[in-house]
């Protein structure tokens, strides 16, 4: 994978057992998410998808229960507190990709 693309850092909040919560930093990922407004019956909709790309050989340990954050984050899991000072996305996919030529995961998030 061309290394230009990976300049993106996230900080994945990983969930065991419902409660306790971890972080996990990345750097070199690559990481893409668009705004979108969705007009609905109630008014509008705002929020935010998208796909993050880890390339790695190592086995990840990230579930559709985790959250992830733009930047490298220090902060401990407070899910209120996070999303008042950082763009918080949901995982709600997790493709791991690591056979082939090109290893690596691909995360689909949500706001």
């Amino acid at each position: 994978m061309n290394d230009r693309f990976f300049i993106h850092k996230i900080t994945v909040y990983h969930t065991k057992d419902d409660e306790i919560f971890t972080r996990i930093h990345f750097d070199k990922v690559y990481f893409r998410h668009n705004k979108k407004t969705n007009l609905i019956d109630k008014g509008l909709q705002e929020g935010s998808t998208g796909s993050i790309t880890i390339p790695t050989t190592d086995k990840l340990d990230i579930s559709t229960n985790d959250y992830v954050v733009e930047g490298i984050v220090e902060d401990k899991f407070d899910l209120s507190k996070l999303q008042e000072k950082y763009q918080v996305f949901k995982v709600v996919s997790v493709d791991d990709n690591r056979k082939g030529g090109l290893p690596h995961y691909k995360i689909g998030v949500t706001e």
